[in-house]
């Protein structure tokens, strides 16, 4: 009896572990894991050479630990766990303090490379500038802090808060841009003359709210109104409506702790006058909205309400052909401040590429010659030349 007993829990256990590894290799599979942020291993396809070298197993592996039943709700419980523990970092970022902060490892190297790489950035945008100029155009550049760049006092001693990094790129990057006269925005000067306002990024999200785009808003319309010859309208805070979505705001530092971190954080929207306009996302006409809000109260609110998030290419036309038109582009920081900067354009395009593709920057000048061109990037990627930093 003892002996049938031990064999049918063998059975059974081996049974599940079949089931398990059936279930994660044929079984619906995301792409995307939506709490690490980041792209998930696929299931491999077996060829003679990948069987042969060992390559099929190595990623087969990858992808089941990807894709095992079940493998979000271990991963929560095992950071429920150590944030009981009181860990003071937990998935890459702090727990442990207020503001949700990149974790930083405590390696530390040579800045020699940075005045090089900064004047070859500058060098790129000197000659964007040119060939935007010869289309009619003006060119600007605006840079903002990252949020653990905005809150690097929070951290506590025992961590680095790469200030000594951060620091010494973004005013090189800045006197390089100067030197060749490429107007630059730095948003992190601006936020500081303010003492850096709480309100203006989140908790537990590394973006700039609402608030903070707004202040963005405000400071690069002051600079086009002034150097760009265009008569721009800058609407003040009180001409929109300030609304907090209700939804709880799950901000993307907090999606890496699987929303276990309780947060004062919410989310703003600001609609502005009634402008009429028409909205095409990579050349197909949508909803004429820029705020994609949740329709249940119980889904969480994300950074992507702003524009619908992350989108290769966005069109947005007002028909009013006595105002200039515009280029946007960048990395996901240009969301919001899109939501606000269309109201004074005739036509507002927008461009990440990081997903768009079908044209080169100089390509998509020539051939739409926006009046006015705006660059928006956080100092993290200010020497990068990959996506969004393109000047080709």
């Amino acid at each position: 009896m003892k002996k049938a007993i031990e064999l049918t829990l063998i059975i059974l256990f081996t049974a599940g572990l079949f089931a398990i590894a059936g279930y994660t290799i044929f079984g619906p599979q995301d792409t995307v894991s939506y709490y690490e942020q980041r792209p998930l291993k696929p299931i491999p396809k077996p060829t003679l050479t990948a069987l042969w070298t060992g390559e099929y197993f190595t990623d087969l592996e990858a992808a089941y630990t990807d894709h095992i039943a079940l493998r979000n709700t271990m991963l929560k419980l095992h950071t429920k766990a150590e944030m009981g523990m009181g860990k003071v970092t937990v998935n890459g970022v702090t727990a442990g303090t207020k503001e949700l902060l990149d974790y930083n490892g405590f390696l530390r190297w040579g800045l020699t490379e940075v005045p090089g790489q900064a004047s070859e950035m500058a060098e790129g945008y000197a000659s964007l500038q040119k060939k935007i100029q010869a289309n009619g155009g003006y060119f600007c550049y605006l840079g903002l802090p990252l949020q653990s760049t905005y809150f690097a006092e929070s951290y506590p001693a025992c961590l680095d808060n790469r200030q000594w990094q951060m620091s010494a790129v973004r005013e090189t990057f800045g006197e390089e841009m100067e030197a060749r006269g490429v107007p630059f925005l730095d948003m992190y000067k601006v936020y500081e003359a303010e003492g850096f306002p709480k309100e203006y990024y989140y908790e537990t999200d590394h973006h700039y709210t609402m608030q903070g785009a707004y202040a963005a808003y405000e400071a690069l319309m002051g600079k086009l109104s002034q150097e760009s010859g265009y008569e721009l309208k800058t609407y003040k805070k009180e001409d929109y409506n300030w609304t907090t979505i209700p939804n709880r705001f799950l901000g993307s530092a907090n999606r890496k702790l699987y929303g276990l971190k309780e947060t004062a954080d919410t989310l703003e929207i600001a609609e502005g006058p009634e402008i009429p306009f028409q909205r095409y996302d990579n050349g197909r006409p949508v909803e004429a909205t820029v705020y994609s809000v949740p329709e249940q109260e119980w889904e969480p609110a994300t950074y992507s309400v702003y524009m619908n998030g992350d989108i290769g290419e966005t069109a947005i036309q007002t028909n009013r052909p006595e105002l200039p038109s515009a280029l946007i582009y960048g990395d996901s920081f240009t969301n919001p401040l899109e939501s606000l900067l269309w109201q004074s354009f005739d036509e507002t395009r927008s461009l990440d590429f990081r997903y768009y593709d079908e044209k080169t920057l100089t390509e998509y000048l020539d051939e739409y010659k926006p009046e006015i061109v705006i660059c928006i990037r956080d100092e993290t990627v200010y020497l990068s030349p990959e996506g969004n930093g393109t000047t080709e």
